[in-house]
């Protein structure tokens, strides 16, 4: 099954931004997975059976490293090719 996914970190540090850019690190070194990063939230496009496993461990270094919030919202279809026409 195909998910998209979006995924925002808050690391409750006052330096985040590496934190941030390590997760998106982590969740990249899954060549199966499209990944797209702005600057509010990172989409994620793939397997579910893919998706899982990468985020579990880009989560799981994420809280090891420090105190953070994760928010993830999921759909079970794939809008990596969306465009909103408004």
């Amino acid at each position: 099954m195909i998910v998209s996914v979006e995924i925002s970190v808050y690391p409750l540090v006052e330096d985040y931004k590496p934190a941030v850019k390590s997760f998106i690190k982590i969740i990249s070194q899954n060549s199966n997975l499209k990944i797209l990063v702005n600057g509010i939230s990172t989409h994620i496009f793939g397997e579910l059976s893919e998706v899982m496993p990468s985020l579990e461990k880009a989560i799981e270094s994420c809280f090891e490293a420090q105190k953070a919030s994760v928010v993830v919202k999921f759909l079970g279809t794939d809008l990596s090719e969306y465009e909103y026409k408004g």
